[in-house]
């Protein structure tokens, strides 16, 4: 059994290149596979950005040394440690803001122990991010007071010393419960003496995406001087019998126009939106999804956007639907031709927020959307664009979370567009081609005629499915499989095999099919089970019974499965596995990576990647499938870090590149461009890479 397993690995190459010699039905991964081994794309990029974050320290006590290698790190911009006085008593929080308690508030420099108006400074832990708890809700906020010790007009400061070692210009960003100032080196940079906060916590990035609403946190600029720096906050309560909090997050980053250092990168586009799915390669052009509705067209070469096309409920009406309700023509239809006009995200929002509730009022059952509390609560990483494009090399089929499918020549010509009957929306698969048909998912499997967008069979027996539906051909036969490794008949959607006890287990994404077996992931990134389709007779049987070769078990002690405090912690993966040359690699959301070999079944080694992922309620560190550019694995996290490793036996890191685009945030997270969830995808000479904001080439020039 365990040779035949082997006897894959020997093949895997001459599949892989015939992949890329043809013209691939592409989709996930950009491929299907992951494995890109004719690229020689270069393994070696940079786009580093040189401002007073660089090296920034931070901490509580007054400095007496001119350097700050003891002082703890300012990661991602948030300070690990503060000194906090008070809080005070005054007569009104608002009215006696101003008034200084400290006796010299522009030159206050303490250090811990340190007596100020008969009160002493105290040091208090700030929050920082931290990539190993899964689903934080909270910001990382820094309290003064805890709530339900609340007191009305109340006044404390908070200081912090700032070590940035090349100085310059530095953005915060801020949310307060109540009044806060803030002074840098003594000057005053900052004044709101009520409550600044339109985030509050990580859950609501998805609601206000969801409204299109952008309420923006407390914003300020200043300049930081080369070495050692003040700065420090002074927080008020309510003057009254409301917002119970004495607490701020305070975030700070490097303005979009800082200095950077590139290398090896060909090109960036600035996209119409954000997404998680990953673009696709059709010739020499690229095919790609963003928020909520689109679908791009990218001239590979140059980069420049060539077309792009809405796919929403109102795109989908019939004429007949149109010319029923003469309303549509005109008051959504300039709203839409003024859309499309209006390059500024920031303008299109409330745009798209007039196009919506216009449109509600119109017809409400019809255009009103309909989502459980879970998807509403993570559509902030999730979005409608998670389904990845997919070609047969002549047409881009698309398919969002709307539950909106449609069909473009290469050039942009819609060739049809439908809305598909579901139920509550919830995340959205990346469809996938097979026979004719167009499988997507959203609740249930649906086949669609991929030549005229008729819904031809739905199939509720498959109801769970994250990130893709897989095409391949077993026994002669095409089919579809699901994230379980259920195997569908494309004609009618019968079920022809479904593995015992199907369940993902924290394994979020689909199988790996290279050959007639297919490599299906159990318990995150605990398990792999192999299965061997040769053998099998496609028939009229509607029951498959293939081989299982293995069940391939990782072997690790129980203490990788434990956090620092001794609790558990599931290592789940939203990846696939990479299948090269007889081993799988494997790496789950916290950045660390499994090998095992697939004909002996023993671990052969996994390690921590040293990644430095950021983790919340709306964002996992690592996302992206390993994948294999030339003869080398790539490995992402979503901070811009790519990690180069020899394929083989023994861990070896090749280059570890960064991407460090800073974006101009409204809210305190990291100013970081969000990059990248999707995988890579590559040609004969390039690679690109999928951000929150650009879409990048990756090649010399």
């Amino acid at each position: 059994m365990a040779s035949r397993i082997a006897i894959v690995g020997c093949c895997l190459a001459v599949i892989a290149s015939s992949l890329l010699a043809a013209e691939p039905v592409s989709g996930w991964r950009g491929n299907a596979t992951g494995l890109w081994p004719m690229s020689k794309a270069p393994l070696e990029w940079q786009r580093l950005g040189h401002g007073a974050l660089e090296g920034m320290r931070a901490q509580a006590n007054r400095p007496t040394q001119a350097g700050a290698s003891d002082a703890p790190a300012a990661p991602k911009g948030l300070i690990a440690e503060w000194l906090v006085l008070g809080p005070f008593s005054v007569r009104d929080a608002i009215e006696n803001f101003d008034d200084d308690l400290l006796g010299g508030e522009t030159k206050a420099s303490p250090t811990v122990g340190e007596r100020t108006a008969e009160l002493e400074w105290r040091r208090v832990a700030g929050t920082l991010d931290d990539p190993m708890v899964f689903g934080t809700a909270g910001l990382p906020w820094v309290e003064l007071a805890k709530p339900d010790r609340f007191e009305r007009n109340r006044i404390g400061y908070a200081h912090a010393h700032i070590y940035s070692p090349r100085g310059g210009r530095t953005r915060a960003v801020v949310e307060h419960c109540f009044g806060l100032k803030a002074w840098v080196n003594g000057r005053e940079v900052y004044r709101s003496a009520k409550r600044q906060g339109g985030l509050g916590g990580y859950e609501p990035i998805s609601k206000q995406e969801l409204a299109h609403t952008e309420e923006p946190a407390g914003r300020f600029e200043f300049d930081l001087l080369p070495g050692w720096n003040r700065l420090l906050l002074k927080l008020s309560s309510s003057n009254r019998d409301d917002w119970k909090e004495m607490n701020f997050c305070l975030r700070l980053m490097d303005p979009p126009n800082v200095e950077y250092e590139t290398k090896n990168i060909r090109w960036m586009t600035e996209l119409p939106g954000r997404s998680t799915s990953t673009p696709i390669l059709v010739g020499d052009r690229i095919y790609l999804a963003a928020e909520p509705d689109l679908l791009v067209c990218v001239d590979k070469t140059t980069g420049r956007i060539l077309w792009s096309a809405q796919n929403n409920y109102y795109e989908a009406l019939t004429s007949q639907q149109r010319q029923a309700n003469p309303a549509y023509a005109t008051r959504v239809d300039p709203l839409i031709a003024k859309l499309k006009s209006e390059p500024d995200r920031t303008a299109r929002l409330p745009l798209r927020r007039e196009i919506q509730e216009t449109l509600v009022s119109l017809d409400q059952p019809r255009f009103e959307l309909q989502y459980d509390g879970h998807f509403a609560a993570h559509f902030g990483i999730v979005g409608f664009s998670m389904p990845t494009p997919v070609s047969d090399g002549r047409h881009v089929y698309v398919w969002n979370g709307m539950g909106v499918a449609a069909c473009y020549d290469l050039d942009g010509q819609q060739q049809w567009i439908t809305r598909v009957p579901t139920g509550p929306l919830e995340y959205g698969s990346s469809p996938a081609l097979a026979d004719g048909v167009l499988a997507v998912f959203l609740g249930k499997l649906h086949g669609l005629n991929a030549k005229t967008g008729e819904l031809l069979w739905t199939q509720p027996r498959i109801h769970k499915n994250i990130a893709a539906v897989m095409a391949t051909a077993f026994a002669n036969q095409q089919v579809f499989v699901s994230q379980l490794g259920e195997i569908i008949r494309p004609s009618d959607g019968t079920v022809l095999f479904r593995p015992r006890n199907p369940i993902d287990g924290g394994c979020w994404a689909p199988p790996v099919l290279l050959g007639s077996r297919m490599y299906v992931g159990k318990y995150g990134v605990k398990q792999l089970s192999v299965f061997d389709f040769q053998r099998v007779t496609a028939t009229a049987a509607e029951r498959w019974e293939p081989e299982l070769l293995a069940t391939i078990d990782l072997t690790l002690p129980k203490e990788h499965s434990l956090r620092p405090d001794g609790s558990w912690l599931d290592r789940s993966t939203a990846g696939s596995p990479l299948v090269h040359q007889g081993l799988s690699y494997s790496v789950d959301i916290y950045g660390c990576l499994y090998v095992r070999d697939l004909e002996t079944q023993a671990t052969v080694y996994y390690h921590d990647l040293e990644l430095d992922g950021l983790m919340h309620y709306n964002a996992v560190p690592v996302a992206a499938s390993p994948t294999l550019i030339g003869d080398r694995i790539v490995v992402l996290d979503n901070q811009g870090t790519a990690v180069i490793l020899a394929p083989g036996r023994e861990f070896k890191v090749l280059a570890r590149n960064r991407i460090e685009t800073r974006l101009d945030r409204v809210w305190p997270l990291p100013a970081q461009e969000t990059l990248a969830y999707a995988p890579p995808i590559a040609d004969d000479n390039c690679l690109y890479l999928r951000g929150e904001r650009f879409l990048y080439c990756i090649g010399e020039k």
